[in-house]
């Protein structure tokens, strides 16, 4: 008897199952996709005016991390964000960021004109360096994503960093919600529509 009563609860799990019910618990939340707490940072813009986290907060912004004198992909990543400049041009709550893998050399200067060649609106496309022991930790612990300078026989000019190409979405609360690859069309077609997603979260 008691055998029997096992089967039959088994055999109901199975037809709830069947019927895509699930306990309430295991329902997904809307903020399933909440990845990260991007910690707090403050770096240098290429304006020379320091730039926060906290100072982020309330906007959704799209973190993207290169270097001025890549001989690699970061045109093509910072071709990336110029586009989304432009596709979001309607969305005044979102802001690009560009952070600089190669701190050292990327000066403000550097990163002002490196801005320039990509129409960067300075007041909706930051680019932002700072320290190496500052840079390095907040985009390998912080982003989870890979930052550091090659050595010896992988340096090479236009190849002085080892980087992510990947780009990073942080919600009006600092959690990043995904990443998305730059240098992939349809991944970026999801990153625009995810953007518009949490600005419509946000509204």
């Amino acid at each position: 008897m008691r055998s029997l009563t096992a089967l039959l609860i088994f055999l109901g799990c199975l037809a709830l199952a069947a019927n895509g019910c699930a306990p309430r618990e295991e329902v997904q939340r809307p903020d399933e996709d909440r990845l990260y707490a991007v910690p707090d940072f403050s770096l240098v813009e290429r304006s020379g005016r320091s730039v926060t986290r906290q100072q982020l907060m309330g906007k959704v912004w799209v973190a993207a991390f290169i270097f001025t004198r890549c001989g690699g992909p970061c045109s093509q990543v910072s071709a990336s964000m110029a586009r989304l400049q432009h596709d979001l041009a309607d969305q005044p709550g979102v802001v690009l960021l560009s952070f600089s893998v190669d701190p050292e050399y990327d000066t403000p200067k550097v990163l002002q004109e490196y801005a320039g060649r990509f129409g960067a609106d300075p007041k909706r496309w930051l680019f932002l360096t700072g320290k190496p022991e500052t840079i390095y930790p907040l985009i390998r612990t912080g982003f989870h994503l890979v930052a550091q300078p090659n050595e010896g026989a992988d340096r090479t000019p236009g190849q002085e960093v080892l980087h992510d190409t990947r780009l990073a979405l942080v919600d009006d609360q600092g959690d990043i919600r995904g990443y998305f690859q730059a240098t992939d069309p349809e991944d970026m077609g999801r990153l625009e529509e995810k953007i518009k997603t949490l600005v419509q979260e946000r509204s």
